[in-house]
């Protein structure tokens, strides 16, 4: 089927050629090949690959190959009008959002569903990769030192990086909105779509709202989830967007935690006056490194938790805890954090913002000074940092062209989706944007986290009716009140120990080293649990008396019971409320794990009673076992910390 599809869309390639003659030369140069699909797509996918021109006003410019994936309608031929998407932020590779409205047979049943990769990606034959300036970004958590003076290393490494680049014979200026826009223009083109409808994400919709603008005869209607207009000003947005989702999370905990942005404040003020030194290992590297926390790398750290649907909703009792001084508690958050900031490509991000947004953002955050106060100068706020690094390297790269912000009137049907837990973009900057679309609707999606409409069942529903005839009345509020399905940790469901997401962490990386303990325990409970059944039933058949060997099993099961009920706590802990090993474990895990395992122990003394050198000596070994077992559970999951 993928070769029959292909040579369809080679076809279409001709055809639109023919159709485009009079449009511009740089799209009739793009073209399609055929190519090999990645592992895991469903098995009706196309894959292709586009070639464009690096700089379209550069004749002498290199050609670009840009992967796309085309997973076809899965009812033949398809009747609705194609959906395309492209990931939510500079270097990001993902194909989840095109996987999941093609999994929907409400929208991928009659519709082709495409996924183009951005320039400069590493899924690109010319990916503008910078890991030395990454790794420099990651080291600036290491040292205490002004934000600003941290950045001087990031600088150096991305400078090199675009040198080296330009010397390939890359354009380091044709990285802009308008060129990820002109991509999908030209794609469009040659696949032979007439029409299609654009599905942005996050900081792709304000490259759905250029290509709207752009190609406007070739836009069907637009979905925008995570809308960030072309004029916001993205560095403000994002300070604004942190304290508005901290007040919304508020407004929504029944008074668990009044004042989130006090705790913020409070938490990076403590940071800020006493640094706090962690071992970690770095996430681009793998090797170790001390972390050095200031109130900006909190800062920073807080709103990538906030951002990331899988620890959202712990940070609200994160904050409380750094409020009430007890720093530790950060220490699980910072490796998520910083795989959150650099699970796109963060020198992409930065060459792309240089251009289209740095040279157009606000200053630093800033206070009055207090009262009495022998400076008049303003006092700097911590900051976001990954914005700071963009005003220490960007200054030798002249900005983009101011039209490519400036929105004009769009007519298609569009409908916005409004996170209120967005953290980077504002839900205010969303509601004046939205007035040049003259067929809108917003839709508010109560979440923790910022996970996208197509991942939120309800987000789901009222897009895929809204597909359905495009423009027709939705129910904007009816994704707003979801504070069932998106509870917010309280403070006494929690018992807290930050050790205990080492373990959660070992498990998902499959480091048995760091488990050795709970899977010798594991493993000698289960195997003396099978040879005490078997002993059992092979006393009861030779009708001897088995009462101290049946007495003999109580460690053995209660070992057994032990681990079930430490799996079901923090498993259920963990399916309520994602990131909740962040944090802590259950108050109930504890307790119950320190009674079973005191019950097991005591068991042991049956094992000594039954006699004979080979019960002493599992009764020997057990001991050891539930010692060093008791040691590591009081440690991991007792002891607060």
């Amino acid at each position: 089927m993928g070769r029959r599809t292909i040579a369809q869309i080679t076809w279409g390639v001709v055809i639109a050629a023919l159709l485009v003659a009079g449009q511009s030369a740089a799209a009739n140069a793009a073209g399609v090949t055929e190519r090999e699909g990645e592992p895991g797509l469903p098995d009706r996918a196309v894959c292709g690959t586009l070639t464009v021109s690096e700089g379209r006003s550069n004749p002498e410019s290199r050609f670009l190959d840009l992967p796309y994936v085309v997973i076809p309608a899965e009812t033949q031929p398809a009747t609705g009008t194609p959906v395309v998407t492209l990931a939510g932020g500079p270097g990001e590779t993902t194909t989840a959002t095109a996987e999941a409205l093609a999994a929907d047979p409400r929208i991928g049943g009659s519709r082709d569903i495409v996924v183009l990769a951005q320039r400069g990606s590493s899924e690109s034959s010319a990916p503008f990769a910078c890991p030395g300036a990454t790794s420099a970004y990651i080291d600036t958590f290491t040292t205490d030192d002004p934000p600003s003076t941290e950045m001087s290393e990031v600088g150096l490494a991305m400078q090199a990086c675009l040198t080296a680049f330009a010397e390939a014979g890359g354009d380091t200026s044709a990285y802009t909105r308008a060129d990820f826009s002109a991509d999908l223009v030209d794609l469009r083109a040659t696949l032979g779509y007439p029409t299609w409808t654009l599905y942005g994400d996050s900081w792709s919709t304000k490259i759905m709202q250029l290509t709207a603008q752009r190609d406007n005869a070739g836009v069907d209607a637009i979905v925008l989830d995570g809308f960030s207009p072309l004029d916001r000003d993205l560095k403000g947005d994002a300070y604004f967007a942190l304290a508005d989702t901290l007040n919304s999370i508020s407004a929504r905990s029944n008074g668990e935690y009044p004042d989130l942005n006090g705790d913020l404040a409070a938490a990076a003020e403590l940071f800020s006056v006493d640094t706090a030194h962690v071992l970690r290992t770095k996430p681009v590297s793998g090797m170790p490194r001390y972390d050095s926390l200031s109130g900006s790398d909190v800062l920073t750290i807080v709103q990538q938790a906030l951002y990331d649907p899988a620890t959202a909703s712990a940070v609200p009792y994160l904050l409380s805890r750094l409020a009430d001084g007890e720093k530790d508690a950060i220490n699980p958050f910072i490796p998520a954090a910083l795989d959150q900031l650099t699970s796109g490509d963060l020198s992409l991000f930065w060459l792309n913002a240089c251009r289209d947004e740095q040279p157009y953002w606000s200053a630093d955050p800033t206070v009055a000074p207090e009262e009495g106060s022998d400076s008049t100068d303003p006092v700097p706020l911590p900051v976001l940092t990954y914005f700071t690094a963009a005003d220490q390297l960007c200054g030798a790269m002249p900005p983009s062209s101011g039209e490519l912000r400036a929105p004009t009137p769009v007519s298609q049907p569009t409908l916005i989706f409004r996170s209120d837990s967005d953290p980077l973009y504002a839900g205010p900057g969303a509601e004046a944007g939205r007035a040049v679309f003259a067929n809108n609707q917003m839709v508010v999606v109560q979440a923790n986290g910022r996970a996208g409409a197509a991942s939120d069942a309800c987000a789901l529903d009222v897009l895929a009716g809204w597909l359905a005839s495009p423009g027709s009345p939705v129910s904007t509020t009816t994704c707003a009140d979801a504070a069932e399905a998106y509870p917010v940790l309280p403070a006494d469901a929690v018992h807290p120990t930050s050790r205990f997401s080492s373990v959660v962490t070992a498990v998902d990386q499959r480091n048995w080293f760091e488990l050795t303990i709970p899977l010798i325990f594991g493993a000698f409970a289960a195997l003396w649990f099978v040879g005490w059944v078997i002993g059992v039933l092979v006393q009861a058949i030779r009708r001897e008396p088995f009462g101290l060997m049946l007495a003999s099993g109580i460690a053995p099961v209660t070992g057994l019971a032990f681990l079930g009920t430490l799996w079901l706590t923090v498993t259920a802990g963990q399916a309520a409320y994602p990131g909740f090993t962040l944090v802590g474990v259950p108050t109930i895990t504890p307790w119950l794990g320190l009674a079973l395992l005191g019950v097991g122990f005591f068991g042991l003394i049956p094992v000594w009673r039954l006699g004979g050198r080979g019960s002493a000596a599992l009764a020997a070994g057990a001991t050891l076992v539930w010692l060093a077992a008791i040691v590591w559970f009081v440690w991991v999951a007792v002891l607060p910390s």
